[in-house]
């Protein structure tokens, strides 16, 4: 007996991925006019029938929605995340989580496995290197999507995120005003969409004082352990600046840890403003100053758009950029508050 033509067969047949196969069948996706012939070349070489009593139990909704993180390490991502699951739970969807671990290509991987298993939305956080091919192929599922925190592969869906620009602005407005005039920035990867836009309001701020300057910018993982030793290397180097401004709170953590190993005396002296203000920024030693990015609020706002669209086929993309806020605490010089 000679096997059954699956749709894997003839998407490798056409050389597309089965996604794409399964949207020219379904006569979906925003797709070119040749990829649509090739794979209907394919079908008629390979004799492939499409069953369409199977395929319209596959296309019933299955209460699931997908999530692409960049990496779990993140406190801030957890945060969205547990948030975004509450809010969805709500309405009695279910999450799938998976990490791309700053990878494009595990994250086209995974894209493809939550389409294959007919998630009824997606919400994803693009890992480093996102192009604007992976953009694409989002808006090609015809699946409601939501890119969030970072606005890479945002052009042609909703996105939901921080206004880091204005972050950067309120974190050098603050050390600024308390007398700071040299500045370095600690963490965040090259190419990183937030780090870049957090750098930019930062250098803005700056501009408008005389003397006043951007010495230094240190691009790392954000997490507590590298910054631990990019601040080591930093004492090792010469005197401090005024001010450092970190990434996310735990480059704050890492940055005091080697404070306290290597210079204590400089603990007190050294104005740190951090960003995103997890829960246990107010729990260390001094508590952490940020710029409050509110990670619980942005799960909320990207589980309202997502449902929006999931509710309104017809809906617009839309951009919802929220405003962030400066915690104020003791690491940055003031008084305990």
């Amino acid at each position: 007996m000679n096997k059954r033509v699956t749709l894997a067969d003839v998407a490798a047949h056409a050389g597309v991925s089965r996604a794409t196969a399964s949207l020219v069948i379904r006569d979906a996706g925003n797709l070119a006019d040749s990829t649509r012939e090739r794979v209907r070349s394919s079908m008629r070489a390979l004799g492939y029938v499409y069953h369409r009593g199977a395929a319209s139990l596959r296309t019933s909704q299955t209460k699931t929605v997908g999530l692409i993180l960049p990496d779990p390490a993140y406190a801030f991502m957890g945060e969205m995340a547990i948030s975004l699951e509450s809010a969805l739970a709500e309405r009695g969807l279910l999450l799938l989580t998976a990490n791309a671990f700053e990878d494009p290509q595990r994250q086209d991987r995974l894209l493809q496995a939550l389409i294959e298993n007919q998630v009824d939305g997606l919400v994803v956080l693009p890992a480093l290197g996102t192009d604007e091919a992976f953009a694409d192929q989002l808006a090609a599922t015809g699946i409601p999507t939501v890119v969030t925190i970072r606005a890479e592969a945002a052009h042609r869906t909703t996105y939901v995120g921080i206004d880091n620009v204005r972050g950067g602005e309120l974190a050098g407005e603050h050390l600024l005003a308390h007398g700071c005039r040299q500045f370095v920035y600690l963490g965040g990867l090259v190419g990183l969409r937030p780090r870049q836009d957090r750098m930019t309001g930062l250098n803005a701020a700056l501009a408008r004082v005389p003397g006043a300057r951007l010495v230094a910018h240190r691009p790392g993982p954000a997490l507590g352990r590298w910054a631990r030793e990019a601040a080591t290397r930093l004492l090792a180097e010469g005197p401090l600046p005024d001010a450092i401004v970190c990434h996310n709170d735990p480059v704050a953590f890492g940055v005091y840890r080697a404070l306290r190993d290597v210079a204590p005396d400089l603990v007190d002296r050294v104005r740190v403003v951090a960003f995103d203000d997890v829960d246990e920024a107010a729990l260390w030693e001094p508590p952490i100053s940020s710029v409050a990015a509110n990670g619980r609020e942005v799960g909320r706002r990207t589980a309202a758009a997502l449902l929006r669209l999931m509710d309104d086929p017809l809906a617009e993309p839309e951009v919802v950029l929220l405003q962030p806020e400066l915690v104020v605490r003791r690491s940055c010089g003031c008084p305990a508050a």
